[in-house]
């Protein structure tokens, strides 16, 4: 009985401790050098967006997202290798409505047309099968 006594003091005197604002002063060293970039820097991104993305009636994504990007594609691949070192970024406007089909998800959709979702398009699905082909595909083209 003593002892839950003297724990809720302590509980309480750490709660309200915590709960006051505290200033604190961050100080950045920019004069270290921790890494460099090329002049020769590429970076590309492949981005989430559906053939039905349009803006002022032109419709300009059609097969060109990671979603639906032909992989095979022969002029892309050497394309790529041409640019090497080239860096490959996943990514862009839809990353945050992106649900990955790992473990136990089991639903995975297509991305719709909604404009009140974010950026006018519900949540949308990479399958496995489908990040398996980007690994492939990064790999082979370096």
């Amino acid at each position: 009985m003593n002892f839950k006594f003297a724990f809720c003091p302590i509980i309480l005197l750490l709660s309200t401790s915590l709960s006051f604002p505290q200033n604190v002063n961050v100080v950045i060293h920019g004069e270290a050098l921790i890494a460099k970039t090329d002049d020769n820097f590429v970076c590309v991104t492949l981005d989430w967006w559906p053939a039905e993305k349009c803006d002022y009636n032109q419709c300009p994504w059609g097969k060109a997202s990671i979603l639906n990007l032909d992989l095979r594609y022969g002029a892309l691949i050497n394309a790529i290798k041409a640019f090497n070192p080239l860096r490959i970024k996943v990514g862009g406007s839809l990353q945050d409505n992106v649900v990955y089909k790992v473990g136990e998800v089991s639903s995975c959709p297509n991305f719709m047309k909604r404009e009140d979702d974010l950026f006018g398009f519900s949540q949308g699905c990479l399958s496995m099968e489908r990040w398996d082909q980007l690994n492939r595909f990064f790999n082979h083209t370096g």
